[in-house]
């Protein structure tokens, strides 16, 4: 019988790698919509959020235009860069209201991934901080160390130490750590929240997205290696009414919700991304907002609510990501 480890190395997913003679795929348009609603079962008095909603440049995706758009109209409404890049939306909502709908509306162009033979075969050992050269920015560092959600963990050095053996191939550990997470641990959106910690998610070995780029983070760090938390959306299928979609494509899990997967810093390539959630590496179905330490930095929307003692709310979040013809008019 093989092990957990044994089957995911047979599970692993092909690595991207660039061939002489392969022909680039063309660069994919989308329209990207994404809805958080709110309901109050009583009126409350003021929202203070912040959104993590705009899709970010990348050296693999242009972002032709964005705007949010909230209701009821805000009284301030700013956009905010932060240390890593990320452009978020700060909003204040002041006048009673029932009811709060932030949309984010964008079109992106998605270029292919990918990779250097060369680059992917270099041993693991030579992707660590003393050979990124100077040209880095300084902040990569951060994405070295343990995190507020990411924290130092005893399993993810296990998982780490099997995975990135003695002078392995950094692409082959990738694909590796990709196949792993996939075939051990249980995409279950009912057995983890926002606030579960990553020695939770060890030891039960069910969640979602969030919580399978947290392990990933942490096996990658563990062997000194930096890694960063990033969110986004993966491709969904549109609707023959054109409104937001809740069918998947392709079978892609979390296509209908805020997404998320890590990023490992290559020399040679930069930012290598994988999703162990789908067991990819991330390609043209992935759109970017924002990257961090972990989720605590780029959650989708977070705030305060003022209002009456006891007031509850219902959310529901849709998303998505409609690929149309370069230059097509439209908008989600």
């Amino acid at each position: 019988m093989m092990s957990d480890h044994q089957q995911a190395r047979q599970h692993a997913p092909e690595i991207p790698l660039r061939g002489e003679d392969d022909p680039s795929a063309d660069a994919v348009d989308y329209l990207v919509h994404h809805l958080t609603s709110y309901r109050y079962a009583k009126p409350v008095s003021r929202n203070y959020g912040r959104a993590h909603v705009e899709p970010r440049a990348t050296p693999y995706q242009r972002v032709l235009s964005h705007e949010v758009v909230v209701d009821p109209v805000p009284t301030r409404l700013t956009a905010h860069t932060d240390f890593y890049g990320n452009s978020s939306t700060y909003l204040l909502v002041d006048g009673p209201h029932s009811q709060l709908d932030v949309h984010s509306h964008a079109r992106v162009t998605v270029s292919e991934r990918r990779y250097p033979a060369e680059a992917m075969s270099r041993p693991w050992e030579q992707c660590g901080p003393d050979h990124w050269g100077p040209l880095l920015p300084a902040e990569s560092i951060d994405f070295v160390h343990p995190s507020p959600r990411i924290p130092d963990q005893g399993e993810a050095h296990e998982i780490s130490a099997s995975v990135f053996t003695p002078e392995r191939p950094i692409g082959d550990c990738l694909a590796d750590l990709t196949g792993w997470i996939h075939a051990n641990f249980t995409y279950d959106s009912g057995a983890t929240t926002v606030t579960s910690t990553l020695e939770e998610v060890l030891a039960e070995r069910h969640g979602v997205c969030q919580d399978f780029a947290h392990v990933g983070v942490a096996a990658v760090r563990a062997a000194g290696l930096a890694a960063r938390y990033v969110s986004g959306y993966l491709r969904t299928a549109p609707s023959s009414e054109g409104a937001l979609v809740t069918e998947p494509a392709d079978e892609m899990i979390g296509s209908a919700a805020s997404h998320a997967w890590l990023s490992v810093l290559v020399p040679g390539i930069g930012w290598v991304d994988i999703d162990p959630t789908n067991r990819t590496f991330v390609d043209q179905r992935f759109v970017t907002t924002a990257w961090g330490r972990d989720y605590a930095d780029v959650p989708p929307l977070k705030g305060i609510v003022v209002g009456p003692p006891g007031a509850t709310s219902t959310l529901n979040v849709a998303v998505g990501v409609v690929p149309v013809a370069p230059g097509a008019p439209g908008t989600l």
